[in-house]
């Protein structure tokens, strides 16, 4: 392996690039929070000590998603009284379980995150907009992905602050739709996701808490435009039957399932499948920096597009003293990837993520 090199100096190297794009990992999000935001899964974290039933049927179901098991209760106390009307006491039950698994999700989400954009200092907001800039500045056709569901790389980009010396030019693909009625033109009270919208250079390649299905159209809760905290506005949203768009299962086969069921979220991944070929034919002169990514084999239907892919040049950052455990194995998964390689190979480079100063000193 060659020396670890910093941030700034990856950030030269990589000007020789045509196109900067930039995937963070939870690193990103512990790195402003590291009290709250741990790697365990959500279902690892949610209390199910009073609900032995509930933590039963994620069981039988074999699987860690909420939506499904909300669903599945749902469904069941809906059908079964058609079959047997003694079973009425169940399915009571169930329909209670339903909203209980709502309330544990909010409870264990809200244990994690900051409550509101507010509770995060403004110094680590001009340092995360900094650092995101060298990838969506104006005229760049780079773009950001994410692993993360929680709002903080939200919440940074839409942080604008006074006498900044530089342009984040972001679209995450929302907006709002001009309807004709009557020959008047409208506008929805709700911002959607618009699938045409080939400007979109931000994604969640596993869903954000501030998305919400609602069947048939993907919808985003804005705090700018409402000043509700957005855990409030998920909460409410559960209550509406509204589910978060965002996975929770622990696996890649798990994950890669609910991806392939939602438009936005195989739109997100075919989209970072298209950057990391790198274009038709031979590579493109592109190269793709890592934040916070641990390459965990729960994620690797992403690193395998990686693996699979074109990209000439990855530049992957590495917290700490290179020699530790954890950085080992970083360092260790992504040269898999490398040798994995056939037709086109792959370049390493390790920078120092503490020297990026994310979130600040």
């Amino acid at each position: 392996m060659s020396k670890i090199i910093t941030f700034q100096e990856a950030i030269e190297v990589s000007k020789s690039f045509n196109t900067r794009h930039l995937l963070l990992g939870n690193g990103f999000s512990i790195a402003c929070v590291p009290s709250i935001f741990t790697y365990n899964s959500l279902f690892e974290e949610t209390d199910f000590s009073s609900n032995p039933e509930i933590r039963e049927t994620f069981k039988n179901l074999s699987t860690t998603d909420f939506e499904l098991v909300i669903n599945a209760l749902d469904n069941s106390a809906s059908v079964l009284p058609a079959y047997d009307k003694s079973l009425n006491d169940l399915c009571r039950k169930m329909q209670l379980d339903s909203q209980k698994i709502k309330e544990l999700l909010i409870e264990t989400i809200a244990s994690r995150h900051p409550a509101f954009p507010s509770e995060i200092d403004e110094e680590k907001y001009k340092s995360c907009r900094k650092f995101l800039s060298y990838f969506l500045f104006k005229g760049s056709k780079g773009r950001i992905y994410t692993l993360n569901y929680d709002l903080l790389l939200y919440w940074a980009l839409m942080h604008k602050q006074d006498n900044e010396q530089f342009v984040i030019d972001h679209n995450d693909g929302f907006g709002r739709e001009t309807l004709l009625d009557d020959g008047e033109l409208e506008y929805p009270r709700e911002l959607t996701w618009l699938t045409n919208e080939k400007k979109q250079n931000v994604h969640y390649l596993h869903g954000a808490l501030h998305f919400f299905d609602v069947g048939f159209q993907l919808e985003k809760n804005s705090w700018k435009d409402t000043g509700v905290a957005l855990i409030d506005q998920a909460r409410k949203a559960l209550a509406e039957n509204k589910f978060p768009l965002f996975v929770t299962e622990g696996d890649s086969e798990k994950k890669m399932e609910k991806i392939a069921h939602s438009a936005y979220l195989f739109n997100s991944y075919s989209s970072f499948e298209g950057i990391s070929q790198a274009g038709l034919g031979k590579p493109g002169n592109t190269c793709l920096f890592t934040y916070g990514v641990s390459f965990s084999d729960n994620d690797k239907h992403i690193f395998n597009r990686i693996a699979n892919g074109k990209i000439k040049q990855l530049f992957v950052g590495v917290y700490g003293d290179p020699k530790k455990e954890r950085n080992m194995k970083i360092i260790s998964l992504a040269e898999g990837l490398k040798s994995s390689r056939k037709d086109y190979g792959l370049n390493i480079t390790y920078y120092d993520s503490e020297s990026a100063s994310v979130w600040g000193s």
